[in-house]
């Protein structure tokens, strides 16, 4: 099966999908500015996002989703968020702790660990497999 063909929701442009909703372009520009605000953030702790985006000229929307994304984190930023899951006050990414680790478990409980799937594997009583040898006349 050939690559999964999707318009770039950025630019518009055809690209093959693999794993990123963005397209190789829009990605390099995505994380020149990453890198453009980090920089800014690093130098400047404890600035909003407004001034972030005014001082780099990078949009606010794309700022906040580096911080939903996780990729920045409120000690350098005057920003914070709130978990989608129980709306607790957090520093970046979508869920608190708490949360991620409850997500975590829930996961665990639904999808077997190997080792459940090995024992489920294993034959029940005595079964004896013996390996021999074909005697063949040549």
């Amino acid at each position: 099966m050939g690559p999964n063909l999707r318009n770039c929701p950025i630019c518009g442009r055809v690209f093959a999908h693999q794993g990123r909703d963005i397209c190789n372009k829009c990605l390099e520009k995505e994380d020149d500015d990453y890198a453009v605000v980090r920089r800014y953030v690093r130098d400047h702790p404890g600035a909003s996002v407004s001034e972030v985006a005014e001082a780099t000229g990078i949009d606010e929307d794309k700022i906040l989703q580096f911080l939903r994304d996780g990729r920045l984190i409120t000690k350098g930023l005057s920003y914070t968020t709130m978990c989608e899951r129980c709306g607790k006050t957090i520093s970046s990414g979508k869920f608190c702790e708490t949360c991620l680790k409850q997500l975590g478990a829930e996961i665990k409980g639904i999808i077997p660990s190997s080792r459940q799937v090995q024992e489920e594997v294993k034959p029940r009583g005595k079964v004896k497999e013996r390996m021999h040898i074909k005697d063949e006349d040549f």
